[in-house]
């Protein structure tokens, strides 16, 4: 489980004391925090702050700590963080299973001079380099969805061999074959790795031959690479580009020595990539669980607000009613002062406003038989 950042914690901190100070205890520059404090919606003090500190000058006092609103993943810290070991990854019970499982000299991965059974997608590959294509460097590569190789016809033989041994070892350890894209992938703990076999080049300037140059000083048109890529004659087995991992020939060593190492690398990349998607699927329900928890409260609110709504509603026309039953009664003494009283047009009145006095109050139940029809008007 990856810590999070304690915001009301760090809020104190840079109010309490100047920037440069605090930064070290987290592993970072000035300008650092001040990017992580934007982040994670942290008010920092003013330029010139500190300044006033000193020279006893009034400051603003420091503000309150916000509800955080950005994306919950920017709360934990960081993989490489200080706080937390050099080489998370090591720490994973199934990565040390998986290095004691490769440095057990018993388990050695060993590629064979000669191959007697060769495994389906090593053989359905060599059967593809009889119809090849050229990539960018010259280099063949086989037709189709098998294994990614690239090398030039003197490394072709060993590059089955290598994948052989190594697409062999990779099942008996249990990893899953997938055909991906484009070419063949290793499935490792629910995450797919690629595979490649390639050969690097040597880049040189181009040089024309006679011919061509003949051809150009005639004035025919003639198209000059600019550079010339040779073989260098030695192999490299990568993993996702590389960056789950790779095993080049050396003038020490050479790949076949060295393909427990690659499972190794492989591993660890596949764990790293599943411990990230379980922090991202993590953050994910924490924000789900807040935009439950702020629908809920929203919910709340606007009913809140209905009542609320209602209840001024219902208090404006009892305001209201009280308000005509008292105009009703200063016209009816009105009508004794001047004379004999309200007169029968009068009277007819006076009842007609104080039964609408009636309808609008809300404590009195005084039914209109106007007032309380819909009329819909058809068009």
């Amino acid at each position: 489980m990856r810590e999070q950042y304690d915001r009301t914690r760090l809020l104190d901190e840079i109010w309490a004391e100047p920037i440069c100070k605090v930064a070290p205890r987290y592993g970072l520059s000035d300008v650092g925090l001040k990017k992580l404090c934007a982040r994670l919606q942290i008010p920092t003090p003013m330029r010139g702050h500190w300044a006033k500190v000193k020279a006893g000058r009034s400051i603003p006092p420091k503000p309150a700590l916000k509800d955080f609103q950005g994306d919950p993943r920017q709360l934990f810290k960081p993989l490489d963080s200080p706080a937390r070991a050099a080489e998370p990854a090591l720490a994973d019970e199934r990565y040390q299973a998986i290095v004691a499982h490769e440095q057990d000299p018993a388990n050695r991965i060993i590629v064979r001079d000669g191959v007697v059974r060769w495994h389906p997608l090593v053989a359905a590959t060599r059967n593809a380099f009889q119809k090849t294509r050229q990539n960018e460097r010259g280099l063949s590569v086989p037709h189709g969805k098998g294994i990614e190789i690239a090398v030039s016809t003197g490394q072709r033989a060993r590059a089955l061999r290598l994948a052989n041994a190594l697409i062999r070892a990779l099942e008996v350890r249990g990893y899953r074959l997938v055909e991906g894209n484009r070419h063949v992938e290793v499935e490792m703990f629910g995450v797919r790795l690629t595979l490649s076999i390639v050969e690097p080049t040597v880049r040189s300037d181009y040089v024309p031959t006679e011919d061509e140059k003949a051809a150009k000083a005639h004035g025919r048109w003639s198209y000059w690479p600019r550079y010339t890529f040779t073989p260098s004659g030695r192999l490299e087995v990568k993993s996702d580009s590389g960056y789950g991992g790779c095993i080049r020939d050396s003038n020490r060593q050479h790949v076949e020595d060295q393909l427990n190492k690659l499972v190794m690398l492989m591993a660890k990349r596949a764990l790293v990539l599943l411990q990230y998607r379980e922090e991202r699927a993590e953050a994910e329900a924490l924000r789900e669980t807040q935009r439950l928890h702020a629908l809920a409260q929203k919910e709340l609110q606007d009913a809140e607000k209905h009542k609320l709504t209602a209840l001024r509603a219902a208090a404006q026309r009892w305001q209201e009613a009280q308000l005509i039953r008292a105009y009703v009664d200063a016209v009816e003494q009105a009508s004794y002062s001047c004379g004999d009283g309200p007169s029968d047009t009068q009277l007819d009145y006076l009842r007609w406003a104080r039964a609408k006095a009636d309808w609008l109050d809300p404590l009195v139940v005084a039914p209109d038989v106007l007032l309380d029809q819909v009329i819909q008007i058809p068009y």
